[in-house]
């Protein structure tokens, strides 16, 4: 998405070593961005499941409750792990900068995320709890290697 440059903008390009600064916080942004989509889809996730549990309850079924409800919680934490998890950041002066190949390998670990729970969002209501648990623990591993990707440049 292109914008105008402004005055400091202009400026900024007169300074070496600027614009790739600038990329990067650019492309921060962006990974902060596909996390909060990221994070709400999975809280719509939750939504449909908490719907299930109020269906389920109206029609008297046997169908347990307790394993419905561990994977709403589930992803509850989940969708806020994602939402507040770290991103392709390093101080400006640290020894240790995030390169930009790695930062892409950031962005990869997330479209993935992406995708895995889009997945999931479109076969939600089809899925019986089980299922449902392996595909979150699935998750929640994802989430994890790239978590421990980013902490190894920290």
């Amino acid at each position: 998405m292109e914008r105008d440059k402004n005055i400091l903008d202009k400026l900024g390009s007169l300074i070496p070593g600027y614009c790739g600064y600038a990329e990067r916080n650019g492309r921060r942004q962006c990974d902060r961005i596909l996390r909060d989509q990221i994070s709400s889809k999975i809280f719509a996730c939750e939504k449909s499941i908490t719907r299930n549990i109020s269906d389920t309850i109206l029609k008297g079924n046997s169908v347990s409750l307790e394993d419905i409800e561990k994977c709403r919680k589930r992803l509850n934490t989940i969708g806020s792990k994602i939402k507040y998890a770290p991103y392709g950041e390093s101080a400006f002066f640290s020894g240790s900068q995030i390169k930009e190949d790695e930062l892409l390998e950031i962005y990869r670990k997330d479209l993935h995320i992406m995708e895995t729970v889009t997945k999931l969002q479109r076969m939600i209501q089809d899925i019986d709890s089980i299922d449902l648990l392996s595909f979150i623990d699935g998750i929640e591993s994802e989430l994890e290697n790239r978590n421990q990707y980013i902490r190894e440049f920290k």
